[in-house]
């Protein structure tokens, strides 16, 4: 069992990513309205709706690999 105080400083990419699915959803319903109601082009939104939580496990990741 993981120690839940730890936070995303030690969590596998994994875990990062299960701790990151409020986040992740919410960009993709953000992303919906951009696209479908404000006419947003679709690349750079869904570029920017997968940049933070990319990041996030990315930095996890390379903490964890010390």
């Amino acid at each position: 069992m993981r120690n839940p105080e730890i936070g995303l400083a030690m969590a596998t990419p994994y875990e990062a990513i299960k701790q990151q699915r409020i986040a992740l959803g919410c960009a993709l319903v953000v992303g919906f309205i951009l696209i479908y109601y404000a006419g947003a082009p679709v690349f750079p939104v869904i570029v920017g709706c997968l940049m933070v939580p990319g990041m996030s496990v990315l930095r996890s990741w390379f903490r964890s690999r010390k």
